[in-house]
């Protein structure tokens, strides 16, 4: 923990662990991380995930797009895993705390840096303009899909996300 530190950053990924001990390190990591925020008074935490929780195909028909509105879907130990993370980060910002959620399917580490660059810069008024009580991946939180693939969309732009809201 860093003194003045506002923000908590926590990167979620698949580790080497098989069936329920996959599950446990990733929710572990989670719970822990919600416990240091929480008794440091955080204001805001950055999940960087993956589209585990979005991969199973319930969603998936020809040529469809994922969109927040569609809900999640799972098909493995480390999407069940994600989608507890998610439920987490939802229930820290129902607790008042700021969250954005970036969900990283096909992206290069620079389109990766710039939206982390911009979750930990953009001002909690602007990250609250975001925020759409009718969109689920907006619903008092910012949730993000970042795929270059276009399976995956986000109710926010990459034009929308770019700094240039703040003013």
């Amino acid at each position: 923990m860093v003194k003045g530190c506002d923000t908590l950053l926590i990167e979620t990924r698949r580790n080497d662990q098989e069936g329920i001990l996959a599950l446990e390190d990733i929710v572990q990591v989670m719970h822990k991380s919600l416990g240091i925020a929480t008794a440091n008074g955080l204001k805001r935490m950055i999940v960087l995930g993956d589209t585990s929780s979005l991969e199973g195909r319930r969603w998936k028909t020809r040529g469809e797009t994922w969109s927040s509105s569609l809900g999640a879907s799972i098909n493995s130990v480390h999407g069940m895993g994600q989608l507890i993370v998610e439920v987490l980060a939802r229930s820290a910002a129902l607790n008042g705390m700021e969250v954005v959620l970036i969900r990283v399917g096909h992206a290069t580490e620079q389109e990766i840096g710039l939206h982390l660059a911009h979750a930990l810069t953009h001002s909690d008024v602007t990250l609250k303009s975001f925020h759409d009580p009718r969109i689920p991946d907006l619903d008092g939180w910012t949730a993000l899909c970042l795929d270059s693939t276009g399976e995956f969309s986000s109710e926010i732009t990459s034009e929308q996300w770019a700094p240039s809201r703040e003013g």
